[in-house]
């Protein structure tokens, strides 16, 4: 029972790997949420999941999907290729659905399932959970408004060695075009540049290299920086802002910033009101998403289709890159 009495809500997960399982024990602690189901195609003894939950655990899809009709809202969370298909059958069911980034393979299939939950009168989000990175919320505001004359988000993650062969333009990257885009509310206007790392023959490779630089142009007027990759010997993720007003940084792995006003400038001191872990402060948002239909900071099946889309034309030039110099050699 939840603090008021009421019943908790029943949520079904799909997926236990590193994110479902995170997700799973994020829902099972809060007082107002139950996880009722987990599918996963391995044997629950392998999932990273206490006993309790372990049991609760289906190698079974059709058994997940019987299970699931009586939750009242899902987690999308196994690989990326399963997303829109699980997605899909969750909404035949009248979930609501929490989709794990990217929220599909193809752009345009973030705008099919959109229009499945739109029919059904339901939720359907993307979890782009740096959202709800407490420095984050606490300087959306100045990043939104202040008047900067560049901008640049780095993010390198070494020890992601589940990236190795994989795209980290829609891995790593997307989270920071997603903050470019629907927290700083730029629109793109142009790809000025796009920069891929090279392999051992010193040659320029497509999406799967170990590093990418993107220079975008914002209707804002000032050129945008996004560094991603897996190379430093630490894991970054922050966004340095420069401008006539001053200079911030944000730090989003340790969840502080620091703002240096220009001189004359006497912003109100963004706090960071709501310490605490961003994936619970996300799964807290879905929760409420449930109860009132409202999206509470989270990602809409819409603006995961735009930034999806960047994503895709970023990698289109990491191939042509890749092509044009294996031509030269």
């Amino acid at each position: 029972m939840t603090a008021d009495g009421s019943p908790p809500l029943q949520v079904a997960i799909s997926g236990a790997g590193r994110m479902g399982a995170r997700h799973a024990r994020i829902f099972d602690d809060l007082a107002d949420t139950e996880v009722c189901v987990i599918h996963d195609p391995r044997p629950a003894a392998e999932c990273d999941l206490p006993a309790h939950l372990q049991r609760r655990c289906t190698r079974s899809y059709r058994a997940f999907l019987e299970r699931a009709r009586l939750a009242d809202m899902a987690v999308v969370a196994g690989p990326t290729a399963t997303h829109s298909g699980v997605a899909r059958d969750l909404i035949g069911c009248g979930l609501p659905c929490l989709v794990e980034k990217p929220m599909t393979m193809r752009p345009w299939e973030c705008l099919m399932l959109d229009r499945m939950a739109r029919a059904r009168g339901i939720g359907l989000y993307c979890a782009h959970v740096e959202r709800f990175n407490p420095a984050l919320r606490a300087t959306a505001d100045v990043l939104r408004t202040w008047q900067w004359e560049t901008v640049s988000l780095t993010r390198q993650n070494p020890g992601s060695t589940r990236l190795s062969g994989d795209s980290i333009v829609t891995d790593l990257m997307i989270h920071d075009l997603d903050i470019m885009q629907h927290v700083m509310g730029l629109t793109p206007e142009a790809l000025l540049a796009v920069e891929g790392g090279t392999d051992e023959q010193g040659r320029a490779v497509g999406e799967g290299a170990s590093h990418v630089t993107v220079r975008l142009q914002g209707d804002a007027g000032y050129p945008v920086t996004l560094n991603t990759g897996r190379l430093p010997d630490h894991p970054v993720r922050a966004i340095h802002a420069r401008g006539t007003q001053g200079r911030l940084h944000v730090d989003l792995l340790n969840g502080c910033h620091h703002l240096e006003p220009a001189e004359g400038v006497t912003p109100p001191i963004p706090l960071v009101s709501a310490p605490g872990d961003a994936l619970t402060h996300q799964a807290r948002a879905m929760v409420a998403s449930v109860m009132d239909g409202r999206a509470h900071g989270l990602a809409s099946a819409r603006e995961s289709w735009q930034t999806l889309t960047l994503c895709h034309l970023i990698e289109q030039r990491l191939r042509l890159t890749a092509h044009q110099d294996s031509c030269l050699h």
